[in-house]
């Protein structure tokens, strides 16, 4: 019983302890790309506003945790949101 209950816990910590989802979304190059031609098109202030503050999010996120996904998407962000 002891042995099952000690094996049963180590799987528990080893699923919890496992990679996290980011609480970030994360888009190709090229869907960033067309939600940001999108939201100019459609002169939609609301939407570039968001992407602005999602760019803000990212870096802070990049620094805070030292995530280098985060990094690799505000740079990304970055690029289009600059228009490069």
């Amino acid at each position: 019983m002891k042995k099952t209950l000690l094996i049963f816990s180590l799987c528990l910590t080893i699923i919890g302890c496992g990679k996290k989802e980011p609480s970030y979304p994360i888009y190709t190059m090229a869907q960033k790309r067309e939600i940001y031609r999108e939201a100019k098109k459609n002169n939609d202030e609301k939407k570039l506003k968001e992407l602005r503050e999602l760019r803000d999010r990212l870096e802070l996120e990049a620094k805070k945790n030292n995530d280098s996904v985060a990094s690799e998407e505000f740079y990304q962000w970055d690029a289009v949101l600059k228009g490069v």
